[in-house]
């Protein structure tokens, strides 16, 4: 007799997603970080056992510590009297028709799912037909759309061409997916709210944006030739030693614009879907910053300030000062300032090389809460028991209550901060106790950086800041939420 049953289906080898195919298609396949009971390998809308198909959202096999809830992750001897009653009893009064669940019920369920979390959402519209029917499908709404944003995933770095791994910051959830658009696009960055900018196009001018979890139709905007000046367009070559990135990036406030931002060239660009060309906004700035989109709002910090991003009807977009600063930021390439969203409050971290009486060096990071309403810094020793994993270009804020191997009030710093790998090799900055943890590494030339730093396995605080390290090449570009 042939095998049946959850062993054999995980032995089964897993079916390529075909070209143009969606979720819709496909039933859901548990993440490997929880422990599921055995009814998530049937299908709801029978009684009978049925092999989970593969889906968009596979089970990560990946080493990450997560909470197991004790009532699935034990084993239990099958008997008689543990078996479920709705597969093993011949009377089929017993069953349950959840397909006719109905749409009210249905519905009101699905509402809650897509509230919580889009992936679970993606899993609930995968189960069956009826389901399906009954709530909303992402690919009838753009991709602004905030209500299918993968607010909570951080996408991991990964080495293989199209396949990656998303790690869910609150539950510590982890899924792998194919983005096969990656064929035809390079990766220029990522949004707060989850979403890829892409390049497509010879001329690599086309901007995109994409979902990858619901993997709703690229949303098209103006080209970068609107964007940037006639003498900048050789930027967008994909030999350039220093190419252009799009951190900073997000969508506005009014739920219908983007905000590009080329901080390196101090350009921002707003655009809807569907515009022809980009309204232009130029900065100045000489310091090396991190910009944020924060709460839809594009933030930047100057040596004296902080900017914001202002836009009306009645006004063109124009810069204005949002917070002053009372030390002034140096424009050397040893300092620099960053702003991060710490669980929804803007902060701005002061990276700092001081010299001591003793001509030795330290590296300091003074951390302070942006109050927006009296336009002022105040500085800070917490960051309210998150731990905050900084890069140069972007950062991301976790709570350790889903990660008990991070310490709270710490900064892990990322492998393109030269203090991180040379130097001082600092891996992480207690904040209260204004402590420094060390972590050495062995550089190996016969892998492309940053991996030649970092050994393999991975730790979970390895994996966490490769998200926020960027690389040379736009097509190897570190993802992070």
């Amino acid at each position: 007799m042939a095998e049946r049953g959850p062993a054999a289906a995980s032995r089964r080898r897993p079916r390529r997603r075909r070209p143009g195919e969606t979720l819709d298609h496909q039933h859901p396949r548990p993440s490997s970080s929880l422990k599921i009971p055995s009814w998530s390998h049937t299908n709801p809308c029978s009684t009978t056992a049925q092999t989970p198909h593969p889906s968009h959202l596979n089970a990560c096999r990946t080493v990450v510590p997560t909470t197991t809830n004790p009532s699935w992750g034990s084993k239990r001897v099958r008997t008689a009297s543990n078996r479920n009653p709705l597969l093993h009893d011949p009377d089929a009064n017993n069953c349950r028709d959840w397909a006719s669940l109905g749409e009210g019920p249905a519905g009101l369920i699905a509402d809650f799912v897509l509230a919580n979390d889009v992936a679970d959402y993606v899993r609930f519209r995968a189960v069956c037909g009826p389901w399906r029917r009954c709530c909303t499908d992402p690919r009838g709404h753009g991709a602004l759309d905030r209500r299918f944003h993968p607010r909570r995933w951080v996408m991991l770095r990964e080495k293989l061409a199209y396949a990656r791994r998303f790690l869910n910051v609150s539950t510590g959830e982890c899924i792998q997916t194919e983005i096969l658009e990656l064929r035809e696009h390079d990766e220029l960055g990522l949004t707060p709210e989850g979403l890829i900018i892409l390049l497509h196009g010879p001329s690599r001018t086309h901007v995109r944006l994409l979902n990858p979890l619901t993997r709703q139709q690229l949303t098209d905007l103006p080209p970068l030739t609107t964007l940037l000046p006639p003498e900048r367009h050789s930027d967008l070559l994909p030999d350039r030693d220093f190419p252009l990135r799009a951190w900073g990036s997000g969508i506005a406030a009014d739920d219908s614009s983007v905000v590009l931002c080329f901080n390196s060239r101090c350009i921002l660009g707003i655009a809807k879907p569907g515009d022809e060309r980009w309204t232009v906004v130029r900065y100045k700035n000489s310091v090396h910053t991190a910009p944020l989109m924060f709460a839809g709002r594009f933030y930047c910090t100057t040596e004296n300030g902080i900017l914001l991003l202002e836009t009306s009807a009645d006004q063109p977009p124009r810069m204005e000062v949002a917070a002053r600063l009372q030390k002034p930021i140096s424009a050397m390439i040893m300092d620099s300032a960053h702003l991060v969203n710490n669980d929804g409050e803007l902060m701005l971290v002061h990276r700092t090389l001081r010299y001591l009486r003793n001509r030795s060096r330290r590296r300091t990071y003074d951390v302070y809460k942006v109050d927006l309403e009296t336009g002022t810094l105040l500085p800070v020793m917490s960051l309210g028991g998150q731990a905050l994993f900084m890069g140069f270009y972007c950062s991301l804020s976790v709570s350790v209550d889903s990660f008990p191997s991070i310490s709270g009030d710490t900064i892990y710093l990322s492998f393109d901060f030269k203090e991180r790998v040379h130097d001082e090799e600092i891996e992480a900055c207690h904040l209260p106790k204004r402590s420094t943890k060390s972590a050495h590494y062995n550089l190996d030339s016969s892998v492309p950086w940053p991996h030649k730093v970092v050994p393999t396995p991975h730790t979970l605080i390895d994996c966490l800041s490769l998200c926020n390290t960027v690389e040379a090449s736009p097509k190897h570009v570190a993802l992070v939420i």
